[in-house]
């Protein structure tokens, strides 16, 4: 049954010109509509990504740049399937584009059950490479059909519309994943424990007093009193502690306590804390926060000293404790089984509900109408279309990035200072800040020079980039987050200025555009590894260097001139 009439002759992009007078937004605000619940379902299936990476990171005990092998392989289907996808669009259309992308996503997110089951990281890299396919073909499909729904004047604020629903799926992807992927961290220590004057007291001291002094208050405190202070106490003063005095209080900890505490602990007391536990006390210790532990370790810088009591570590876990965590590992493995289940049957259902509308059929925009071939080259001798290659992938590697990265950011000490299940709620913020953004910026590229909009949002996001880097606590916090805000039009501006005014020559211009999006898998895969080398915040200067290539697009790179 269709739920919409079809035209009574395609729609033409030639007719959008302003030269006809023609001022209308969209021709057809339903199809708009339908292709807007789209964008809304790749957003959501992409950012997923963020909370996946820190799960699998704990299941598989991985360092920065392994972990990042999950962007690297969602968005390396981009480089390799975008010019399969672009000739199957080709010859499909967009709309049975359209079906066959949902299809191809809904099989890889039935992927994950099995991965699950194998226990195997590549398992799970494969699954996530189908599912990228699927959506590298919704979006060499549906990113030109929207842009050329109506006048080309209005292409990018029509776009930047749709991708304010690709943001909505965004900014509701962490808070599900949180809720559904993420291990909740439970405490065991009362908030009143936390809020009583000795535990304030106590993380007075350790912060202010000597070392030796604070330990001689720790002496005196209570366990759930001295956990609560260990907990609260600044990272960088836990990390002047004598190791082996802290390890002599960490004694009279419960299991429990000692867990919790080891999540706060800086790499040398937490080696020494761990190193000095007795096998029937190892073995005593819960799953969850051992394994965090072991992970934090593991994608940790490391002198070689550490390194070699971690290895020594590792090799001396007592058997119980092994069996122990290979338990609780499986058991967070399969926690993804059931969402992607359901992620699977939603596509499956989208595509149907897809393949019963009757979207209007576009012609002389390289769709299955176009009879002449065109090639990649013609396009890319186009300069707006190279330097647009260029920006996407700029852009999507910066903003893929800083999400990758934001749970575990906003997880160390001396930043957020908070479990990965809450930080969950600030990568809401920003994905939230892009759909926010995105809804504002419709109106504002369609009033301002869309060039001039995206040097300046670039530019502050740049700046907020170098905030960040330079800060710590709630400045470095909320400075990472409101890029989110500045990302906002980036993407939807940068792909409608690269198809402009390429008539044929738009599905060609389409598929490398999509093939940029590489720039989300090498970008966050050289991030991790610098990483793993200078920090996590340090690293952020990548993402600087993508936003200050994207201000030269919107300045310079994005003017076009004839086969330049």
């Amino acid at each position: 049954m269709a739920l919409a009439p079809s035209p009574s002759k395609p729609l033409s992009s030639s007719a959008a010109s302003p030269a006809n007078g023609d001022t209308r937004y969209t021709y057809s605000p339903l199809a708009l509509g339908v292709l807007t619940t789209i964008f809304f379902m790749w957003g959501f299936l992409t950012c997923l990504n963020d909370v996946l990476i820190p799960h699998l990171k704990l299941v598989f005990e991985l360092n920065y740049a392994r972990a990042m092998l999950v962007q690297f392989t969602f968005f390396g289907a981009y480089f390799l399937m975008s010019l399969p996808a672009g000739w199957l669009v080709n010859r499909l259309g967009y709309k049975k584009g359209i079906v066959a992308g949902l299809a191809i996503a809904a099989l890889g997110a039935a992927g994950f059950w099995p991965a699950a089951t194998l226990h195997s990281y590549a398992a799970f890299l494969g699954a996530l490479f189908v599912l990228a396919t699927g959506i590298t073909v919704l979006q060499v499909a549906a990113n030109p059909y929207v842009a050329l729904l109506g006048p080309e004047a209005t292409s990018s604020s029509r776009l930047t519309l749709a991708q304010a629903l690709n943001s909505l799926g965004t900014t509701l992807a962490p808070k599900f994943g949180g809720l559904l992927i993420l291990t909740a961290a439970v405490s065991v220590i009362p908030a009143s424990v936390h809020q009583a004057p000795a535990t304030q007291q106590l993380v007075d001291a350790i912060n202010q007093q000597a070392p030796t002094q604070a330990l001689a208050a720790m002496h005196q405190a209570a366990p759930d009193t001295l956990t609560a202070a260990l907990t609260d106490a600044s990272a960088a003063t836990l990390g002047k502690l004598p190791a082996a005095g802290l390890d002599a209080e960490l004694d009279r900890l419960t299991p429990a306590q000692l867990g919790e505490v080891l999540a706060v602990l800086p790499n040398a007391q937490l080696l020494t804390a761990l190193s000095a536990l007795p096998p029937a006390r190892m073995n005593a210790l819960p799953a969850d926060p051992l394994a965090k532990a072991l992970e934090k370790l593991s994608s940790s810088k490391l002198d070689d000293a550490q390194a070699a009591q971690w290895q020594q570590l590792r090799e001396h876990l007592p058997a119980t404790t092994q069996d122990g965590l290979r338990q609780f590992r499986q058991q967070q493995a399969d926690i993804v089984k059931t969402p992607y289940a359901g992620l699977a049957v939603v596509l499956l259902l989208l595509a149907a509900g897809v393949w019963l509308f009757k979207l209007p059929v576009l012609s002389g925009t390289g769709d299955a109408a176009t009879h002449e071939p065109a090639s990649f080259a013609q396009a890319l001798a186009h300069r707006h279309v190279r330097y647009g290659v260029l920006a996407i992938f700029f852009y999507v590697g910066a903003e893929v990035a800083i999400g990758s990265f934001l749970i575990s950011y906003l997880s160390l000490p001396d930043i957020g200072h908070m479990s990965e299940n809450e930080a969950t709620s600030f990568v809401v913020k920003y994905w939230g800040g892009a759909m926010l953004g995105r809804i504002v910026g419709s109106g504002l590229v369609a009033k301002f020079s869309p060039r001039k909009l995206l040097a300046l949002f670039a530019g502050i996001a740049g700046l907020l980039v170098l905030t960040t880097m330079l800060s710590k606590d709630s400045v470095a916090v909320y400075s990472i987050v409101a890029i989110g805000l500045f990302n906002s039009i980036m993407f939807p501006t940068i792909f409608s200025l690269g198809i402009e005014r390429l008539g044929p020559l738009t599905s060609k211009a389409s598929s490398l555009l999509v093939m940029a999006i590489v720039g989300g898998a090498l970008i966050p895969f050289a991030q991790g590894a610098l990483a793993d080398h200078i920090g996590v915040q340090h690293a952020f200067v990548l993402p600087l260097l993508c936003y200050a290539f994207i201000v030269f697009y919107g300045l310079s790179g994005s003017k076009i001139h004839e086969q330049s």
